[in-house]
């Protein structure tokens, strides 16, 4: 896929193959719009190619109803496929986060029983597919995962970082900014809500120096301000969820 021409063909082409599996998709490019992908003409492929009435996704057009699901929960919290029932989120691995998941919701999703494809892309996105079964009632996915999960996976993989290539607006993504390890460790405290004060006395440092190395960050990743500084800090994977913050970057000197 090269240009919003293609977007429609190469989405029929993904529909056959999930099809092939006795499966049907429906996907979102970006769960922090919920906004479903659409062809050149602006008409959602979840229609257009895969097959969706306008009935099928009402539901889905309820946000408060989307955000609940089951189905989206776990694509954000989980990096690997996985499928679910009424009976429980079924894994390859232990997944603590999907054990907190409410399973009361699924009953009003597509199907009562779904594959997820978490799509985990650059720059903190995350896209989601669902693959339900052509016959509503079959809710045992168990020997179908197997099978279907991986080769599905990666094609969907491809066509979805493939549509957010061509579609994406770059106005507000972030340069490919190099922080300092200093940078990276100032950034890492705020995230936890330090001012530069407390950080100062974490770090062994002047007041004055947590200042100049957090309005250094926020300079090079053209941030207004320390919030979206440590947002776009962590969409280029400079800060992650570490049990200590800065713990790695701590024996550099200012």
């Amino acid at each position: 896929m090269r240009a919003a021409a293609d977007i429609l063909p190469a989405a029929h082409r993904l529909a056959g193959k999930v099809g092939d599996h006795g499966l049907r998709i429906m996907l979102w490019h970006d769960l922090a719009t919920l906004d479903q992908p659409v062809d050149d003409a602006g008409t959602p492929i979840n229609a257009a190619a895969f097959g969706w009435s306008d009935e099928d996704l009402a539901p889905w057009h309820n946000i408060d109803k989307a955000l609940r699901s089951p189905l989206l929960r776990a694509a954000r919290v989980a990096c690997e496929p996985l499928w679910i029932n009424r009976d429980g989120i079924h894994t390859r691995g232990a997944n603590r986060l999907l054990d907190q998941i409410d399973l009361l919701d699924v009953e009003g999703d597509a199907s009562g029983a779904a594959i997820v494809i978490p799509l985990h892309m650059a720059l903190g996105q995350i896209g989601a597919a669902i693959l339900t079964p052509e016959d509503p009632a079959q809710d045992d996915l168990s020997a179908l995962f197997p099978h279907a999960a991986g080769p599905l996976a990666a094609a969907i993989w491809q066509f979805v970082t493939s549509y957010v290539s061509v579609c994406r607006d770059e106005r507000y993504l972030p340069s490919d900014s190099l922080l300092t390890s200093r940078e990276i460790e100032c950034l890492s405290w705020v995230a936890h809500g330090k001012t530069d004060y407390e950080i100062s006395i974490i770090m062994g440092c002047s007041h004055a120096g947590i200042r100049y190395h957090v309005t250094r960050a926020c300079a090079k990743l053209g941030a207004v301000n320390r919030a979206q500084s440590v947002f776009r800090a962590a969409q280029l994977g400079y800060l992650g969820v570490p049990g200590q913050p800065g713990r790695s970057h701590a024996a550099h000197a200012n």
